[in-house]
């Protein structure tokens, strides 16, 4: 480093007391801008501020005292130790999709410690094991692993979204029933810790870290700058398929989806799409030959009937990876976004079929949607097979699961700048339809919903999200993190 910490903090602490909290900002920062190198820091006066402090939702238009992009991992324990001393909130930020802004910290006045810099990038041959910075996202991960002996990982399909927040939430994938989330791939990660040191988490080095890291870890308890996964070689042979129904057939093609989990082969990962135009549409990734993924599927389709379109495609792993992207170009290693700026998303997970009040529900919203919106639509995924069978315990407690809902509400479109007055009826009916199931959920069952899809509204979400695994993350927190460095509205809480 290129200065003394111990002089440095005893300068923040002393400020602290001498002066208004209006000053902490610039006593922070030029704390922050100490730090030489190839690191670089972005500042409300700087041109590019209001961009930078953007999340992947316009709905969030947070304002942090500053954004710092580290290169090494001494520059982001230097960072972490400059907010600490200043008492400011840090947010880590690997791709920004929060949905509630929490990348940006969910609040103004936060740090945002942005990890573009951090895309390093290798596998070991002989253990298979990929070692993936903190600032890659998805879809260049993806090119990479191809690109270096045609490997997967079990992640999500949206290639912008970054594998950090990915990661530490779970992340349930394209191949998940065959190998898990990606959470239990997780082999070992370098962390900064609250403190700033910098630790290697694993089965064997500082391993209650990694165990509320895998499942809880997004922004709770430090900056995550490196993952060592283990990653997969796919078969020669990778089949993607479409199959489309209409929506007045719900009731029926829901029961059948949720009941094949149980006995579908490992191999095939399904994803549901339901939406206000009357569309439904069943995507599956089958990891093998076109004849035998229409062997795979036809337990299902005996239970629905024939769809009344279908679309099955062979080729490699890479192929249906760029397939479900669903991007405006298809080059997985620089991503082009085309989603709506303005966006409410929340979810609800599912141990069993949904009930009859439950499916009535999802039907009454989807035919009847509120003006304003751009799009609004259910995204189910299939889950069950390797994802309710991991390795080893962590703090992702919804193995078992039968389906998990996202549920999605957009308005604006992919011109739309900043500063749109928010759609209220949107946000209305959107709230409406979610309070609806939440009400309809089974009774005696605990609600349960993917803290990846992490929603403010949720009533009881750290039980929702953490469940029994809660009180070990508030014993973990409160160890490493005790001054609560690392918070955001929803953080994991010290007691």
């Amino acid at each position: 480093m290129h200065f003394q910490w111990t002089s440095l903090a005893l300068v923040a602490a002393a400020a602290l007391q001498a002066t208004t909290s209006q000053a902490l900002p610039t006593n922070m920062i030029s704390c922050l801008q100490a730090i030489k190198g190839k690191s670089y820091l972005i500042t409300p006066s700087s041109s590019n501020y209001t961009k930078e402090s953007l999340t992947e939702n316009y709905l969030f238009n947070y304002k942090p005292q500053a954004i710092f992009h580290p290169a090494t991992n001494n520059d982001v324990s230097a960072a972490i130790k400059c907010a600490s001393a200043a008492n400011v909130a840090i947010a880590p930020r690997s791709g920004g999709h929060s949905f509630e802004g929490y990348s940006a910290g969910g609040q103004d006045g936060s740090l945002i410690i942005d990890l573009n810099q951090f895309n390093q990038f290798s596998i070991d041959k002989k253990t298979n094991i990929a070692t993936i910075g903190g600032g890659n996202r998805l879809g260049p991960t993806y090119a990479k692993l191809w690109a270096n002996g045609q490997y997967l990982i079990p992640a999500g399909t949206c290639p912008t979204v970054g594998i950090g927040g990915h990661a530490l939430g779970g992340g349930v994938g394209m191949t998940s029933r065959k190998y898990g989330v990606l959470s239990d791939n997780i082999v070992s990660m370098t962390v900064v810790d609250p403190s700033g040191a910098i630790k290697t988490a694993s089965a064997t080095e500082n391993t209650d870290l990694y165990w509320a890291l895998r499942g809880a870890g997004g922004g709770s308890f430090g900056v995550v700058t490196e993952f060592r996964i283990q990653a997969y070689k796919p078969p020669s042979k990778v089949t993607s398929m479409t199959l489309d129904f209409p929506l007045s057939k719900y009731s029926t093609i829901l029961d059948a989806y949720a009941a094949f989990g149980a006995t579908a082969s490992e191999d095939l990962m399904a994803e549901m799409n339901l939406d206000t135009s009357g569309n439904m549409q069943v995507q599956v990734v089958y990891l093998g030959s076109k004849a035998d993924a229409n062997k795979a599927v036809a337990p299902l389709l005996k239970a629905t009937g024939k769809p009344k379109s279908s679309d099955i495609r062979e080729g490699k792993w890479i192929d249906a990876a760029v397939r479900f992207a669903w991007m405006q170009n298809s080059d997985l290693a620089n991503p082009k976004a085309g989603d709506s700026n303005y966006a409410k998303g929340r979810s609800l997970v599912y141990r069993q079929a949904l009930n009859k009040k439950e499916k009535d529900i999802i039907y009454k919203y989807l035919t009847a949607p509120p003006k304003g919106i751009s799009a609004a639509y259910l995204i189910v995924d299939l889950w069950g097979g390797k994802i309710n069978r991991p390795a080893s315990e962590s703090a992702f407690v919804h193995h078992g699961a039968v389906i998990g809902i996202e549920f999605v509400t957009e308005w604006g479109d992919a011109g739309t700048k900043p500063g749109k007055k928010a759609c209220g009826p949107c946000q209305t009916w959107s709230l409406n339809f979610y309070k609806e199931m939440l009400a309809a959920y089974t009774k005696g069952q605990p609600i349960q919903a993917y803290q990846n899809y992490i929603d403010k509204d949720l009533p009881n979400s750290m039980d929702a999200y953490y469940g029994k695994a809660l009180p070990r993350l508030k014993t973990i927190k409160k160890s490493v993190d005790p001054n609560n460095v690392f918070r955001f509205p929803q953080s994991i809480p010290l007691n």
